[in-house]
């Protein structure tokens, strides 16, 4: 069974690539994580520390201290060698598939344990079936394509509800705190404490259910083993993270403004995937009618229907109402009332949760393990009828929506597909002394209108300077601590550009930065400023690399 689970996991990542190649290659993972990869492996293959960058925030910028570049795990490090060569555009797809193929495993290992445990009349078929939903479901389709930190998360649920089922004391100590390195080398921070918070509950419950305080003990011990083992990098971690204005917290209205509404939330789980669909019908092109960011991109769930019967046939034993509790307090955390968020603002950590992707995978989780608990193996014809409608309510939609991401960059994509980036760049870097340093002035107004069709490839926006070897005043780096930055000015936009307002305190600051602007989308026009000096039209640059501008994008809210 877990040969074939693994292979139909490879068949259905390899479907995602021919959807769209390189398809973990958005958002996050292309402005951010790409290029750090590329210059993680530019300097290993040179007998250099991987965990300094010479061209992010002035150069010499110590990734140890960097909250959100917590990742040096091997499926991430091992990738990064392909960096300048003919596969690096698939680093980040490598290690997707690594972390994926773990889920896989991890599941498919969890589910035979239960139904060995507790003799459940579950066939393989269905947990091959459930297996799949829960690392092929919303997560992985949408969310998934803007961020890999989330998959070490993914990777560790499974294996890590597996040490505290374990018995035997040594082997469970052991698989826990190997799985810990695993999560805290691989994954983003506030979801290692969501998922610490979410495991310590199944602990509990597994503990009272046996009476038996050694899975209580062994998640513990494991989690502290491992914690001791990487203290070293955790207290530089730290102590750079004591260092950012993130540690004050989010606005608290940002903590549930993206919170989903109940009504919301059924729709998601259910028939997420028809999101697109839904607005379509609707008269409305740009997503508007339906709350929050791609409401489909948050839970849908192949196996949706299959929580009907398992919900209202047959006994419940106590490991299947621990089950069912852990995913109601997750469920609240997903749909994150005023309350709530006001608790979580007084809350280190949860005060910087923004986005409720981290909690609806761990709700995806637990509700496919209730799946496995609660099988009702008296209805064999009418549970096979369910499992083939979900599966098809999920996938019927696939071939006529967008292609999923939170935000494609279709235009960066393609320019650094070609080689017309490298190309421009070629030809930009002459301008600039090996000492110079550069920064993006950005409009507010111009940003709204033109977001979907800038090239922040070229301008040398988020982390792009760093893949080009271009010198960088800012960067992409939302856990920067403020003490290893040359500007005291932090930038008003994600990507690390600077609002127009912003820059006379910035060249205030640093008379001699290079400035980048764009002036036109359509057609594509950019410049270099020489502080409060010459400007340099870059548009020749541009035309002799081939470039033109993207095909207008339909206006949208941002």
């Amino acid at each position: 069974m877990l040969r074939w689970t693994l292979g139909l996991c490879a068949f259905i990542f390899s479907a995602l690539e021919l959807w769209r190649p390189c398809f973990f290659f958005t958002d996050d993972n292309l402005a951010y994580w790409f290029p750090l990869y590329t210059e993680m492996g530019r300097r290993m293959k040179a007998g250099q520390s991987p965990f300094v960058s010479d061209y992010l925030f002035g150069g010499g910028y110590n990734y140890l201290r960097d909250l959100n570049v917590l990742r040096w795990h091997p499926f991430m490090i091992g990738p990064s060698f392909l960096a300048d060569s003919s596969m690096q555009f698939w680093m980040i797809d490598i290690s997707a598939f690594f972390f994926l193929m773990l889920a896989t495993a991890g599941f498919v290992l969890l589910a035979c344990r239960l139904r060995d445990e507790l003799s459940l009349k579950i066939p393989g078929i269905y947990i091959v079936f459930y297996t799949l939903s829960f690392v092929f479901s919303s997560y992985a389709l949408r969310v998934g394509s803007s961020w890999i930190d989330f998959l070490g998360i993914e990777s560790s649920l499974p294996w890590l509800a597996l040490g505290i089922l374990e018995r035997r004391l040594l082997r469970s100590l052991l698989l826990i705190t190997v799985v810990t390195l695993h999560e805290l080398l691989s994954s983003f921070a506030p979801m290692v404490v969501t998922s610490a918070l979410c495991l310590t509950l199944l602990a509990v419950a597994v503990g009272f259910w046996r009476r038996s305080f050694q899975p209580i003990f062994s998640w513990l011990a494991g989690t502290t083993l491992a914690v001791m083992i990487l203290s070293p990098l955790l207290l530089l971690v730290m102590d750079g993270f004591a260092h950012t204005v993130r540690l004050l917290g989010l606005p608290l209205r940002e903590l549930y403004i993206f919170s989903v509404r109940p009504d919301v939330f059924a729709f998601s789980f259910f028939l997420g995937n028809w999101s697109d669909l839904v607005t379509y019908w609707l008269g409305d092109v740009h997503l508007k009618t339906q709350t929050f960011p791609f409401v489909g991109s948050i839970l849908a769930c192949a196996a949706a229907g299959c929580t009907i019967p398992a919900l209202v046939i047959g006994p419940w034993r106590f490991l299947d109402k621990a089950c069912i509790a852990i995913i109601l307090i997750i469920a609240l955390f997903v749909m994150r009332p005023h309350g709530l968020a006001v608790a979580m603002h007084h809350l280190p950590f949860f005060r910087s949760m923004r986005w409720p992707f981290r909690e609806s995978l761990q709700l995806l989780f637990f509700i496919h393990v209730l799946l496995v608990l609660r099988f009702p193996a008296r209805l064999p014809r009418a549970q096979a009828a369910i499992s083939l409608i979900s599966l098809a309510l999920f996938l019927l939609p696939l071939p006529f929506i967008r292609v999923p991401t939170l935000n494609h960059l279709a235009f960066d994509r393609r320019l650094l597909f070609s080689g017309q980036a490298q190309e421009y760049w070629a030809s930009v870097k002459p301008l600039l002394k090996p000492s110079d340093e550069i920064v993006v002035a950005m409009d507010w107004s111009y940003w709204n209108t033109n977001a979907a069709d800038i090239p922040y490839t070229l301008l040398g926006a988020a982390n792009f300077p760093e893949y080009f070897r271009v010198r960088s005043a800012s960067a992409y780096a939302p856990t920067a601590p403020v003490d290893q930055l040359p500007l005291k000015t932090i930038p008003s936009f994600w990507f690390g550009a600077f609002s127009e307002d912003q820059m006379a305190a910035v060249l205030a600051e640093k008379p001699d930065l290079k400035v980048l602007r764009i002036l036109s989308t359509h057609p594509l026009k950019i410049t270099l400023s020489e502080g409060t000096g010459n400007t340099i039209d870059l548009t020749p640059l541009l035309l002799k690399a081939g470039i033109k501008a993207a095909a207008p994008a339909p206006p949208a809210d941002h």
